[in-house]
């Protein structure tokens, strides 16, 4: 059996979205998803958030906005043949500069966001020069130090979306013990095809963190259910995810037949639980669902104070 190892995990900042996990650096323009203090590539402490540089630019061509108006302003001026001209130019050139300038500032959140757009396109190829070398870290982190390794793996997974990097992140989150005071994450790491250590991860999220086990994570298993009961522990992960699926009867209504399948084996608190969800909805049959719970009460707990006050 591998040992595995206690960590603790630096706090994962969710985004509302992916972009928001970029930096730029102001120097050198190269991207990282990274928290790094310096820029990988050129060493220097310019790294900000692509909004952040975004907004600049949305200044910065609102700035050449205002000074294009003002050069017009300045040619009019010295265009004028009499005072009278050269006060009307001056004055309509100022007054247009400052109506350009209000209209600007209402419309910064919008140009900001225009800009954003601008940046990312324009800097794909950039992007994906600073996701290559924040793996090649992550690869070398790994030799070192697993837990820094997964941390980074992490961070690059919110903009690169592949089964490589899951699996990557699944087999170092395996190496870990994990605890329910984890930041961890399940729906994120799922795959189409089947993975032992995806099964038994999902296995050992379903007990320290059950709220996590969800539609996606059941349909996963029940997919791959006949090579997963070909693993070692496969029926524990199994009945480990039935027990956390009876937390919400929603999904004793989705997959009835999964639970009356492991409902045997449930851990006795798991299983009260699930008692509970039949004795309060006595119109629903779930399949023969409450036929079996029925029968595993009468057989295990029929005496347990617990359950009689169900009765």
């Amino acid at each position: 059996m591998v040992k595995k190892t206690p960590v603790r995990l630096r706090p994962y900042y969710k985004t509302r979205y992916a972009y928001q996990k970029l930096r730029v650096c102001k120097h050198c323009h190269h991207f990282t998803v990274l928290w790094e203090d310096t820029c990988a590539n050129c060493g220097r402490h310019a790294l900000i958030p692509v909004m952040d540089q975004a907004a600049i630019n949305a200044k910065r061509s609102m700035q050449t906005e205002r000074l294009v108006a003002l050069l017009l302003t300045l040619v009019a001026v010295l265009l004028s043949q009499t005072f009278l001209q050269i006060a009307v130019s001056l004055g309509v050139g100022i007054l247009l500069t400052v109506l350009l300038w209000l209209l600007q500032r209402r419309m910064l959140p919008s140009e900001t966001r225009r800009q954003l757009d601008k940046l990312l396109h324009r800097s794909q190829r950039l992007i994906l020069e600073g996701i290559y070398l924040n793996l090649s870290t992550a690869s070398a982190a790994i030799k070192d130090d697993e837990q820094i390794g997964y941390e980074i793996l992490r961070e690059i997974a919110t903009i690169v979306h592949n089964d490589r990097i899951r699996l990557q992140q699944i087999v170092l989150l395996q190496s870990f013990v994990l605890r329910k005071d984890m930041d961890l994450e399940l729906e994120p790491l799922l795959i189409e095809d089947f993975d032992s250590d995806l099964a038994a991860y999902i296995g050992e999220i379903a007990k320290v963190k059950r709220e996590l086990i969800k539609a996606s994570a059941i349909r996963y298993l029940l997919i791959h259910e006949r090579y997963i009961l070909q693993m070692k522990q496969g029926a524990s992960i199994m009945t480990a995810a039935a027990g956390a699926a009876v937390r919400m009867k929603k999904y004793v209504d989705m997959y009835p037949d999964f639970i009356r399948r492991y409902a045997r084996g449930l851990p006795r608190e798991r299983f009260l639980r699930l008692y509970q969800i039949v004795r309060r909805n006595p119109n629903q049959s779930w399949d023969g669902l409450r036929e079996e719970v029925s029968a595993i009460y009468n057989e295990k707990y029929r005496s347990d104070p617990d359950f009689q006050k169900w009765e």
